[in-house]
């Protein structure tokens, strides 16, 4: 499904009071348009779930790495490998569903590496090329050491390449004939709304995992974003990673799903010297459920 735009909020600041009341019953309206759209679309999703599945798994292919870089805060540098923080904080990642609302949407995590370093301190802080944080560039914020930046290696057996424009195909020829009922576009159009129509294309499908703003939808109306939907998918089907491009630098960033090792020789590992009280080194079947 297409998102809502940002341009339909605006910042209390700059309305008076009674607009201000105005705005929560239209919100409130806006929230269960919102609800209830997404359950619709999960509902017909679970039709064809099995399908869906197949289609991301038998487009899997095997992915070995190295020289491939983790970046975290400082207060995380001794369990640099642990994706226990991507479902701690609101909403997760861009393909892992964190604290949304963990009774309709169970957690799932991720661990998210990039293939240099450049990429990976960027997407950890959200900064493009020409960002800047109290007046200092990402490359001078990396420099000033407030971070901690680790190199890995590591081999999954089952990993979604992104990347590929075609990938997709077979999921999207699953899902491209679910219509959207009137009464949605009714509903919209009674609020004022865009009635978020299903993607129509290959390519539409892409940009909306893609998005800048895919944080849009959870934050907004406690609903994950159509990236951690399809995280949740290819997760469930065992799938071990997701490569995908990085939206600050075009290099490849991966979200590896480390529960999905517990039958299989996949690995990821720290590559080089580290200090002694880095625990999890090496992540396998035999060591992950430690750290998720």
């Amino acid at each position: 499904m297409s998102q809502f735009e940002p341009s339909i909020f605006h910042l209390f600041d700059n309305l008076p009071p009674r607009a201000i009341r105005t705005w929560l019953k239209l919100y409130a309206k806006v929230a269960d348009y919102a609800s209830d759209h997404f359950s619709f679309f999960a509902r017909r999703r679970s039709q064809v779930y099995e399908q869906l599945e197949c289609s991301l798994l038998l487009n899997t292919k095997p992915f070995e790495f190295k020289g491939w870089r983790r970046v975290v805060d400082h207060q995380f540098s001794n369990t640099p490998l642990s994706a226990k923080g991507s479902v701690l904080h609101f909403p997760g990642g861009r393909f892992n569903v964190g604290d949304i609302d963990t009774t309709r949407f169970p957690t799932f995590p991720a661990l998210y590496l990039a293939e240099d370093a450049p990429t990976a301190y960027r997407e950890m802080l959200s900064l493009d090329p020409n960002d800047k944080i109290d007046g200092l560039t990402a490359k001078e914020l990396n420099a000033a050491g407030n971070v901690a930046q680790f190199v890995v290696k590591g081999s999954l057996g089952t990993v979604l390449d992104l990347t590929d424009a075609e990938i997709l195909r077979d999921f999207f020829e699953a899902i491209k004939s679910i219509i959207l009922p009137t009464e949605f576009t009714r509903r919209a159009a009674q609020i004022k709304i865009p009635s978020m129509r299903p993607v129509k294309s290959l390519k539409e499908l892409r940009e909306t995992l893609f998005r800048d703003d895919w944080r849009l939808m959870p934050m907004q109306f406690d609903v994950p974003a159509n990236s951690q939907v399809l995280g949740q998918i290819a997760y469930n089907a065992g799938i071990e990673g997701i490569i995908f491009p990085s939206g600050k630098t075009k290099k490849r960033n991966i979200a590896i799903y480390p529960e999905n090792f517990k039958s299989t020789d996949s690995f990821v590992e720290i590559v080089g010297e580290v200090a002694g009280s880095v625990e999890g080194k090496r992540i396998d079947k035999r060591s992950y459920k430690k750290y998720i």
